[in-house]
C-alpha cells in the first residue's frame, strides 16, 4: 500500500493518464481517503501550525463566532484533516448522485479515489504557491489568493477528471465541466465559514 501511495502520487505530476487504470481496478475508496488524511495532515503542519506559531492573523472575516478567535490557525490545524475528509465525501457524492440521476454507471469508489488523489496533488501544488507568496509578502490579499488558487487547482482538477469520466463513465466532457462548477459552487459556502485565510 505504502509503494502504490507514494507511486501513484508521484505519477500523477509526470504521467496523469498512467494512473487511470490503477484507480479503476481499486475495490475501496481507502486510497483515496489516505491521499485525503496526507493532504489535511500537510496543510496542519507546515501551514496552519507554522501561521499558528509566527504570529499570522487571518485576512477574511470570521462568520462563525467558534472561529472568531486570535488561534483560528491553531484550531485550523486540528480540525482540517476531518474538514478535508468530509468535504471530499460530501462533493464526491454530489456528483456522483448527478452522474447516477442522469444514467451514467459511475462508480463512487473510483470516483473518490480520484477525488483523493487529485486532492492531495493539487493540494502540495497550492501549498508550496502559498508559502511563495508569504516570501513576496503576497499572502495578506483574499481575492488575489481566491483567483490564483481557483486558476490553478480548477482547469487541472477538471481536466484529469474528465479524462477518467469520459473513459470509465462515458461522461461527455461538457457535463464533467458543468460538475466541476457545481461542486465548486457547492464548496464556497463551506470555504467561506471555516476557512479564514
Amino acid at each position: 500500500m505504502k509503494n502504490r501511495f507514494t507511486r501513484l502520487w508521484l505519477t500523477s505530476y509526470f504521467h496523469p493518464r498512467a494512473i487511470m487504470d490503477e484507480l479503476t481496478g481499486l475495490d475501496s475508496p481507502r486510497l483515496g481517503a489516505l491521499y485525503v488524511l496526507a493532504r489535511g495532515a500537510m496543510l496542519s503542519l507546515l501551514f496552519y501550525l507554522p501561521f499558528h506559531l509566527l504570529g499570522f492573523t487571518p485576512i477574511t472575516p470570521a462568520y462563525l463566532p467558534a472561529l472568531d478567535s486570535p488561534d483560528y490557525f491553531l484550531y485550523a490545524a486540528l480540525m482540517w484533516p476531518l474538514f478535508g475528509l468530509l468535504s471530499w465525501v460530501y462533493l464526491q457524492g454530489v456528483a456522483y448522485l448527478i452522474l447516477r440521476v442522469l444514467g451514467y454507471r459511475a462508480n463512487f469508489d473510483q470516483m473518490l479515489n480520484l477525488g483523493g488523489l487529485l486532492t492531495l496533488t493539487i493540494g502540495v501544488t497550492i501549498l508550496v504557491f502559498d508559502w511563495l507568496m508569504v516570501a513576496f509578502n503576497l499572502h495578506n490579499n483574499a481575492v488575489f489568493l481566491g483567483l490564483a488558487h481557483t486558476i490553478i487547482a480548477d482547469p487541472w482538477f477538471i481536466a484529469l477528471t474528465a479524462i477518467f469520466y469520459r473513459k470509465q463513465f462515458g461522461v461527455p466532457t461538457w457535463l464533467t465541466i458543468m460538475l466541476g462548477i457545481a461542486t465548486r459552487l457547492l464548496y464556497m459556502p463551506l470555504a467561506i465559514l471555516f476557512i479564514r485565510t
